[in-house]
């Protein structure tokens, strides 16, 4: 990369080898083809552009292209290999951009500043297809004075923060309930291959927690978010709209375990309470408990005779099988095919362990459901698996949120809504902070019928998660879609593509949405990036892929896509 690029005006385009890559209009060019790239597939080029040759970590590019957000595996998946689509490229063989193996990628392509004027047009100019109108206004504002080259990520962001809806913490309902975070515990093992450990260990001391009704507890993907920054306290509980933040830490040294854990009021920056447990590593669930316990003595909440019971009862009576199914959940979040199958065998090792773990058997259930869902395992095989998974953890523990949000779930994907919804308020009932357990119930109850009594658990899942994953997105947009709220709808599932690139249910409704309200162009454009999405689908996949009952609604929602041009 040379100097010269990283001080080129933002107005001028650049040479990725033979293509001339615009960022004013997201377009880029070889010879007389012509392609318009999503706002973040711009933002994810550009930034491997500054930094050409180098190894870019996802972390660096999910922290700096998305801020931080919580997305999905996909969302950065998805727009490499769309770019890989456009530029012609291959992966095992690539000429653009490589991967590097449990690393990220390079752009290994040469990068060369063209001096002014922009692209030339073609004798026969290439006919445009509009870009939505949120990112037509925002062109237009855009300064006329020149930028760093560097400075286009930061501008390319912008415009695709303008497609979102977010919530803003500053708006963020103060519950009465007194409100926690736990944070990442950091790791202090000088081993990078705990992280599993360390992560897991904060992910059930917030499960443990959420599980007392009188806490108001953030989910654990959108503290996670703060893994790896020097945490601002203030900034952290303003972000997720709470009072107490809980941070720690974790060293695990063969068959020792020290955690610290120290809780902290925002609001005042006192120290409520803080304790240093070392112990035998065999005790780590004790210790899990133990935290929970004081925390919720330390904010003087009253717990039920129910949670009471549920609090002493042991999810798992071996620290080696609880070990596994941490591994098992590291593996699992990662959404690759390859990923899913050692969750698969973590799960089960977890299993040979202790037989009774109800938990392991839910995860293996999601793992199955994952088969079907992205990788087109046997449907019916895996659905089949799934549930006798799945019910097989409720029969051992009927206590366990967990258990029956899984369950619920897996009727989701089985279009056995009347299951989900029973499964899933049973979750929300053993668990009110259960963000998950709403969406399952929400979408479960949107395609019963009545998507008015989905928004709320939306919003509801939205506030404990304010950090949500795309499938919230795509759960709110889906429910104004059916309300015909269409410029609601268009917003929210713009939200959910922005956080995951290759939901595909996300451009299907946006389109229709779009198409609902006469914008022709606009669903044209999204049509276009279905297209490059799954090249070959076609309206009559959409009774497979969208569980719509009435047929009213599926055909008016086939002929908006036909008039979108799909």
């Amino acid at each position: 990369m040379t100097d010269e690029l990283r001080t080129t005006p933002l107005r001028l385009p650049f040479l990725l080898a033979d293509w001339s890559v615009d960022t004013t209009t997201d377009r880029i060019r070889q010879g007389d083809t012509e392609h318009k790239l999503e706002s973040k597939m711009m933002a994810v080029l550009v930034y491997l552009a500054t930094r050409a040759g180098e190894v870019v970590t996802r972390e660096e590019l999910e922290r700096d292209v998305w801020h931080g957000r919580v997305v999905g595996y996909d969302a950065l998946t998805g727009c490499v290999t769309k770019l890989r689509k456009i530029l012609g490229d291959n992966s095992r063989h690539p000429r653009y951009i490589e991967t590097i193996a449990k690393k990220g990628y390079r752009l290994i392509a040469a990068v060369t500043p063209v001096p002014a004027p922009a692209l030339e047009p073609t004798a026969e100019p290439v006919p445009e297809i509009p870009a939505p109108p949120a990112v037509q206004r925002q062109r237009r504002a855009l300064p006329r004075w020149g930028f760093f080259v560097g400075a286009a990520v930061a501008v390319v962001i912008a415009l695709s923060f303008t497609l979102k809806t977010r919530v803003d913490p500053a708006a963020l309902d103060q519950p009465e309930q007194p409100s926690i975070a736990v944070l990442p515990f950091d790791n202090l093992s000088k081993d990078a291959t705990q992280d599993y450990f360390s992560d897991g260990i904060t992910a059930d001391i917030t499960t443990a927690l959420s599980n007392h009704a009188g806490l108001f507890v953030i989910a654990h993907p959108s503290a996670a978010s703060f893994k790896g920054q020097d945490v601002d306290i203030n900034r952290a509980a303003g972000a997720l709209g709470v009072r107490y933040i809980l941070q720690g830490s974790v060293r695990r040294t063969q068959s020792k375990l020290r955690v610290n854990a120290q809780l902290i009021d925002a609001r005042s920056g006192v120290h409520l309470w803080a304790e240093r447990y070392d112990r035998e590593m065999r005790d780590v669930l004790d210790v899990q408990d133990e935290i929970a316990a004081r925390i919720v003595g330390a904010l003087e909440v009253k717990l039920t005779e129910a949670e009471k019971q549920r609090t002493a009862r042991r999810y798992t009576v071996s620290a080696d099988a609880y070990d596994a199914f941490l591994r098992g959940q590291d593996y699992y979040v990662r959404y690759t095919h390859e990923d899913n199958l050692q969750a698969q065998a973590a799960y089960q090792r977890a299993l040979e362990l202790d037989p009774d773990f109800a938990r392991a058997y839910s995860a293996l259930a999601l793992t199955y459901t994952a088969d079907y869902t992205f990788w087109h395992a046997d449907p019916a095989v895996a659905r089949e698996r799934a549930l006798t998974l799945a019910e097989k953890a409720v029969a051992l523990d009927a206590t366990s949120p967990q258990t029956y949000w899984v369950l619920g779930h897996v009727h989701l994907q089985r279009r056995e809504f009347a299951q989900a919804v029973d499964a899933a308020q049973q979750a929300v009932r053993l668990n009110p902070n259960f963000a998950d357990s709403y969406i399952v119930l929400a979408s479960s109850i949107t395609y019963q019928g009545d998507a008015a009594a989905a928004l709320p658990l939306v919003r509801k899942a939205m506030r404990l998660n304010p950090r949500y994953s795309a499938p919230y997105a795509l759960a709110l947009g889906r429910a104004y879609y059916y309300l015909d709220r269409y410029e609601d709808a268009a917003a929210a599932l713009r939200d959910a593509i922005e956080r995951n690139a290759n939901l595909l249910p996300s451009y299907v409704y946006l389109t229709a949405a779009l198409s609902g309200l006469g914008k022709t162009d606009d669903a044209a454009w999204t049509v276009a990036q279905l297209r490059l999405l799954v090249p070959g689908f076609k309206v009559s996949d959409i009774d497979e892929m969208l569980p719509i009952e009435s047929a009213e609604r599926l055909t008016a929602m086939v002929g908006r896509l036909r008039r979108a041009g799909l």
